[in-house]
């Protein structure tokens, strides 16, 4: 169910971002556009805005597992993982939070309540929470795991069809630092 939510999510984006390409700007949803917070800033596109939309809510309760991973995990490997992948999605959070008000985009979570991959639902985390040792690195390993291949495939996505510089940049930054963390927890 998961992988065909991810195929059917980044279809979206690549559909967002080939309308995109073909609309006329007087033919973009105005919620998509971004309003101008400065004489510079540049115009988000549909997939600007989904991602955006997407990659708040999940960094933040992929956050909130790596926090948790970070005091809980066995090995000191994995502690210090997570707790750098923490600390880095705190600081994400603060430019994908910023890029969503300069862009205009609407700060609601459209995907609350979705299943989705690389999403640590509420279920999930408490499970992560009841279990312990080994089990609870095993758990938390598959679902880190899980939150950084979507932040890659999805950094992919708007690198290739967002349209504002700022997101294709911060797409760029948070891929390569995701890549870099997913190598370091191993297969």
């Amino acid at each position: 169910m998961r992988r065909a939510f991810v195929a059917a999510a980044v279809a979206a984006l690549a559909v967002c971002g080939a309308l995109a390409a073909v609309a006329r700007p007087s033919d973009r949803p105005a919620a998509a556009v971004a309003a101008p917070a400065a004489p510079s800033a540049t115009a988000f596109n549909p997939t600007d805005a989904a991602w955006l939309q997407l990659l708040v809510p999940m960094t933040e309760q992929n956050v909130r597992l790596a926090e948790l991973t970070a005091e809980r995990a066995t090995g000191p490997e994995l502690r210090s993982l997570a707790s750098e992948i923490a600390a880095g999605g705190r600081g994400d959070l603060a430019r994908l939070q910023e890029l969503t008000r300069l862009g205009g985009v609407s700060g609601d979570n459209p995907h609350t309540g979705h299943d989705m991959p690389g999403f640590t639902t509420a279920a999930e985390y408490a499970e992560a929470e009841r279990t312990g040792g080994a089990d609870f690195d095993r758990y938390a390993v598959l679902h880190l795991r899980e939150y950084l291949e979507q932040s890659v495939r999805l950094a992919d996505s708007e690198s290739t069809a967002g349209a504002a510089a700022s997101t294709r940049r911060l797409a760029a930054d948070l891929r390569r630092t995701r890549a870099a963390q997913l190598a370091r927890l191993g297969p």
